[in-house]
């Protein structure tokens, strides 16, 4: 996957504030709660690693298929914040 894209999902649909430094960091606030940090490089050129993207995958607490969502668009805002409200009820988060 293009590091644009991934940053560009990340900057869109993750609620929460983001910084920038070494890193860029994103945590994740549902209802004012921190309630997961996302931690992706800066920018460079063509695709990110594997073992990045796997990273970042499970850092936002989604999988393969969510993610591709995530990504691609089917997923909005919205239901990626459903998503992890889900997982906070379930106990998972």
């Amino acid at each position: 996957m293009k590091y644009r894209k991934i940053i560009s999902a990340i900057d869109t649909k993750a609620p929460g504030d983001k910084r920038s430094g070494k890193e860029l960091n994103c945590w994740i606030k549902i209802g004012g709660r921190k309630v997961t940090r996302v931690t992706y490089p800066k920018q460079h050129r063509g695709d990110i690693p594997i073992g990045t993207l796997r990273s970042i995958r499970n850092q936002l607490k989604l999988n393969n298929k969510q993610f591709d969502d995530f990504v691609e668009c089917p997923m909005t805002r919205t239901d990626y914040e459903n998503h992890l409200r889900d997982l906070i009820k379930n106990g998972t988060l």
